[in-house]
């Protein structure tokens, strides 16, 4: 299952934005959100729907600080592990914040450090409520998206974790950096074969489903191994595959999203 890990500066909003994500879909406790230095001690694991249907792991890490003390150096990097394995990076920042650009600069440096500057990063421009009552309008992405030297968010997005603003476009957002790491697959699949039908539903991107008289006709986004999985096992037993594997979905050349909240 895809890996998308929740950073941020402290109490840019992680917790909140997993809360309104996560909380009510699971019918379980909420990620506690409090403004305190380290409120989370913990990654969070949650799972989330994203709106094609495919489901993902969101893991919410400990908040950035600049200027860390020394002696917790060590065990705050410790927690910054999962990035490395993250397929998506959601970075949210608080955007009403006269610092909040030097902040996000700040984990972007640490992302780096930690060798997480070319996974895909959707930046979460939070608290735009805020900013759209003291400017009246809202944060632009593209004013967000260059702040680093080397690592650049795919997309931007103004949202408002409290009111659950705009959050069906950033989570659209997050489906489209998945999807520009998987490879499009074109199959039948027997009938005797439906867990991999439902697995495709859980981990990919369903594009069409058809039943016809041999199976289901599916062309779908899957993560790579299971595109491998399903060429080997839906050989014609001469070697040759009976699934077509075609290339990665191309990311869109555009960067961010500044329409006004729904």
């Amino acid at each position: 299952m895809p890996l998308v890990a929740l950073v941020g500066y402290t109490n840019a909003g992680k917790s909140s934005l997993l809360n309104q994500l996560c909380a009510k879909v699971e019918g379980g406790e909420e990620v506690y959100a409090d403004d305190q230095l380290f409120a989370t001690l913990d990654p969070t694991l949650r799972r989330l729907r994203l709106p094609g249907g495919r489901e993902v792991m969101v893991a919410d890490t400990v908040g950035f600080i600049q200027k860390l003390p020394t002696k917790l150096v060590s065990a705050f990097r410790a927690t910054l592990e999962v990035c490395e394995d993250a397929d998506v990076v959601l970075h949210v920042v608080d955007s009403s914040s006269p610092i909040g650009r030097q902040q996000a600069w700040s984990v972007q440096q640490i992302l780096r450090e930690v060798g997480a500057e070319h996974t895909p990063q959707i930046l979460a421009l939070n608290k735009a409520d805020a900013v759209l009552a003291a400017t009246a309008k809202l944060p632009a992405p593209t004013e967000w998206v260059s702040l680093h030297d080397t690592v650049s968010p795919t997309y931007a997005v103004a949202i408002s974790a409290t009111q659950g603003k705009n959050l069906p476009k950033l989570l659209s957002a997050v489906e489209k950096a998945l999807l520009s790491l998987s490879v499009r697959v074109s199959c039948v699949l027997p009938y005797a074969n439906g867990e991999l039908l439902a697995e495709m539903h859980k981990v990919g991107t369903i594009v069409e489903e058809e039943y016809v008289d041999t199976g289901c006709r599916v062309v779908a986004y899957v993560p790579r191994p299971l595109a491998s999985r399903l060429g080997k096992l839906l050989g014609d037993g001469e070697g040759r595959s009976r699934v077509e594997i075609g290339a990665g979905s191309k990311a869109p050349e555009s960067v961010g999203d500044s329409s006004p909240a729904d």
